[in-house]
C-alpha cells in the first residue's frame, strides 16, 4: 500500500506574498466558468506545443469509481488543510454522492519540466514549465507570438472546482519514464496559526507530494510511484510527453455528463476552430477528442459545420491574403500594416447545434473574429445582419505579425485573453494602433447591414459598376446543408380565413444539392389555397443576389439563375421548369434552382389563375 502524500501548506515570506487574491487574478471574464477553463487550458497547449506536429488534446468527464474515490481520500489527499474552510470544501466533495472530475490532458506536448522550486534554479536551466505552472504567477511565455501568460490561465482550472483543487500528472519531453511527476495543489483562503506567541501567516496555497527531508517543502511524486498513482486515480495512459490535469469536483450543474460534454466540444469550435481546420499545417493544428462518461462525442470538422464552414472560408482568404473581400486595415499616422480581414458571405446553411438550448453559437452569422497570428479566437465582433435573413455574412481579423503591432494587441487583452481594451495600454503608438484597428472594423461591421442602392441594370452604362457589384455578391461555394425547419406565414396555413385567392409565402433556402450542371439551391414555399379552390399554378422566379438585394439582368457574361423544377413536399405533384400545375392543393413545395457559380440568388414565387398564364 502507498503511503499518502505529504501536505505542505505554504507560509507567507518574509516581504510577502500574492495570498488568496491568486483567485481573482482572472478578472471577470466575459465566458461561462466551463468556457474561460477550456479557453484557457488549451491557450497553454497551444504554446506548449512545439515539436512540428500537432498536439493532441483530450477533455474527459467522468465520475470517479468507488476505488479511485478511496485512493484519493486515503492517499493523494490524505492530509488535510489546518484552514477550516479549505477542509470543509474537501470534506464536502467526499460527501458526494456522485464525484465527477474534468480532465483535460495533452499530448506529444513539452510537458512540465525543470526544475520543481523556484528559489533553485540551476545555472544554464532553460525549462522551467514545472515552476511557471504550479509555483509561480503570472510568468510571460518565451513562444513567439504566444497566447498569453503562462500562470493566469491557472487561476481558471481552480475556479472550475468546486473546492479550488487540482491533480496535475506530466511526463516532460525527454526525461524518460523516471521523469513522470504528480502532484496536487488547493487555493484556499489565507489563515494565521499561532507559534511561539506570534502569528504566523500563510498564503491558503497547499501542494500535496513528497516533502523535502530539510525545509519540509512538498515536491512531485516521481517516477514508478507517480505512474502508479496516476494510473490508480484513472488519469488517461501516458506514453508520450505532456501533461494532464484532473479538476476535482467538477461542477457539472446538474446537467448530465454527456450535456457537458457537448458544451465542452461547442466550446472547442467556437474558440479554436482556426486550429482544427484540415489545412493548418501539422505544427499548428489541433487534434481534438472530448469523452463523456467513458463515451466519446463526436466534434465535426469545422468545414462541414454551419456557420464555421462560412468562417473558415474567411479564413482562408485571410491568410492568403486573397478573396472575394480582403481588406488591409491599416494606420496613417503612423503608417503602419495593422492586420488582414476577409469577408465571406453566403445563404444561411441549416443548423446542427451541438448545444440545445443555449447554445454560444449566433442563430444567424453577422460578426468578425478577431485573433492574433496565433491564430486563436479572442473574440467575436457582432455587426449588422445582412437584409435578406437567408442570407449571412462572416470576417476574420488577423493581426500582424510584426512585433511591435503583434505586441500592442497581446499587451490589450485582459488576464483572460477574451478581448482587446486599448484603454489598457499607455498612451503612445500601442494604444493607438488598437484603437484604430478596433474602430475601423465595427465600421465596417456596421456598414455590412446597409441596403446598397443596387436596381435593375436597364443601359449598357451601368454595366461596369454591376460586374464589379456581382463579384463582390455572395458565394455559395462550399455552403452545405441537411434541410431547414419548416416556417408558416405569418396569419397563414392550418386553422387561418382563407382569402378569395391562392397565395404563397416567400420562399426561403433549405439545402444545397450536386447535380450535373452544377450547384442546385432548394428553396422551401407554402401554398395557401383559396376558399373555392380554382384551378391555378405555382410560378416561381430567380434572380442573382448581391449584398442581399435581388437584382434583375446584369450583362450577358453572367450566367442566370434557372428554375430547374418544382415539386410538392408530401405529395407527388412535380413539374419540370418554373410552373406546376397546383390541381386545387396546398401545402409544402420545393423549387430547384440551377445556381450561377459565384453568384446567391434569390427567389419569388406566386400563385397565378391559369387563365394568366
Amino acid at each position: 500500500m502507498m503511503n499518502p502524500l505529504d501536505l505542505y501548506s505554504e507560509p507567507y515570506g518574509s516581504t510577502g506574498n500574492i495570498g488568496e487574491n491568486f483567485r481573482r487574478l482572472l478578472g471577470a471574464p466575459s465566458l461561462d466558468p466551463l468556457q474561460t477553463v477550456i479557453r484557457e487550458a488549451v491557450q497553454n497547449i497551444a504554446d506548449a506545443a512545439v515539436f512540428g506536429r500537432e498536439p493532441e488534446i483530450l477533455i474527459r468527464l467522468r465520475i470517479l469509481s468507488q476505488d479511485q474515490r478511496e485512493i484519493l481520500s486515503n492517499i493523494a489527499l490524505h492530509n488535510m488543510p489546518f484552514e477550516s474552510s479549505s477542509r470543509e470544501l474537501l470534506q464536502a466533495m467526499f460527501s458526494r454522492r456522485a464525484l465527477a472530475v474534468l480532465e483535460i490532458c495533452d499530448f506529444y506536448t513539452t510537458g512540465l519540466g525543470g526544475p520543481t522550486r523556484s528559489d533553485r534554479v540551476p545555472i544554464g536551466t532553460e525549462r522551467t514549465d514545472f515552476i511557471d505552472f504550479m509555483r509561480n504567477i503570472g510568468t510571460p511565455r518565451d513562444s513567439k507570438c504566444a497566447g498569453g501568460t503562462y500562470g493566469f490561465g491557472k487561476v481558471a482550472l481552480y475556479r472550475a472546482s468546486r473546492c479550488s483543487s487540482i491533480l496535475v500528472d506530466s511526463l516532460p519531453h525527454g526525461c524518460g519514464t523516471d521523469g513522470r511527476l504528480l502532484i496536487g495543489c488547493h487555493v484556499g483562503r489565507s489563515f494565521d496559526v499561532p507559534e511561539n506567541g506570534m502569528h504566523r501567516r500563510f498564503t491558503g496555497r497547499h501542494w500535496w507530494g513528497v516533502a523535502d527531508e530539510e525545509d519540509g517543502i512538498t515536491d512531485p511524486v516521481t517516477g514508478y510511484v507517480a505512474a502508479k498513482l496516476a494510473a490508480e486515480l484513472g488519469f488517461p495512459v501516458r506514453t508520450c510527453s505532456g501533461t494532464s490535469i484532473m479538476i476535482l469536483d467538477f461542477d457539472i450543474e446538474n446537467d448530465d455528463l454527456r450535456a457537458v460534454g457537448n458544451r465542452v466540444a461547442e466550446t472547442l469550435l467556437w474558440n479554436f476552430w482556426p486550429r482544427m481546420m484540415r489545412d493548418v499545417p501539422a505544427n499548428n493544428r489541433f487534434k481534438c477528442r472530448v469523452e463523456a462518461d467513458g463515451s466519446e462525442i463526436h466534434i465535426p470538422a469545422p468545414e462541414e459545420l454551419a456557420p464555421f464552414d462560412l468562417f473558415c472560408k474567411a479564413m482562408r482568404a485571410a491568410r492568403g491574403r486573397s478573396g472575394n473581400d480582403v481588406r488591409p486595415i491599416e494606420a496613417l499616422r503612423p503608417a503602419k500594416f495593422l492586420g488582414t480581414l476577409a469577408i465571406e458571405r453566403g445563404l444561411r446553411s441549416p443548423r446542427r447545434p451541438l448545444v440545445e438550448p443555449n447554445s454560444v453559437v449566433p442563430p444567424v452569422i453577422h460578426h468578425i473574429a478577431l485573433m492574433r497570428p496565433v491564430e486563436l479566437v479572442v473574440k467575436y465582433l457582432a455587426g449588422s445582419p445582412l437584409p435578406d435573413e437567408r442570407l449571412e455574412w462572416a470576417g476574420v481579423f488577423i493581426v500582424s505579425s510584426e512585433d511591435e503591432v503583434e505586441n500592442a494587441f497581446a499587451d490589450a487583452e485582459p488576464p483572460a485573453h477574451d478581448d482587446w481594451i486599448p484603454d489598457n495600454l499607455p498612451k503612445g503608438s500601442a494604444k493607438s494602433y488598437v484603437n484604430i484597428a478596433l474602430k475601423r472594423l465595427r465600421t465596417i461591421a456596421v456598414e455590412m447591414g446597409v441596403i446598397p442602392l443596387v436596381r435593375p441594370i436597364v443601359s449598357n452604362s451601368a454595366l461596369p459598376l454591376a460586374r464589379l457589384a456581382g463579384r463582390l455578391g455572395a458565394v455559395l461555394e462550399d455552403v452545405g446543408g441537411d434541410g431547414a425547419r419548416r416556417r408558416r406565414s405569418a396569419g397563414g396555413g392550418v386553422g387561418s380565413p382563407r382569402s378569395q385567392r391562392a397565395r404563397a409565402v416567400k420562399p426561403f433556402f433549405e439545402r444545397l444539392e450536386l447535380g450535373d450542371e452544377g450547384r442546385i439551391a432548394v428553396f422551401r414555399t407554402e401554398v395557401i389555397q383559396a376558399t373555392n379552390r380554382t384551378v391555378c399554378s405555382l410560378h416561381a422566379s430567380a434572380s442573382i443576389a448581391i449584398d442581399g438585394v435581388s437584382v434583375g439582368l446584369i450583362d450577358d457574361e453572367i450566367r442566370q439563375p434557372v428554375v430547374l423544377c418544382i415539386k410538392e413536399v408530401e405529395g407527388e405533384l412535380m413539374a419540370l421548369g418554373s410552373r406546376l400545375n397546383l390541381q386545387g392543393r396546398e401545402g409544402w413545395f420545393e423549387v430547384w434552382i440551377l445556381v450561377p457559380g459565384e453568384y446567391a440568388v434569390t427567389v419569388d414565387a406566386e400563385v397565378l389563375p391559369e387563365s394568366a398564364v
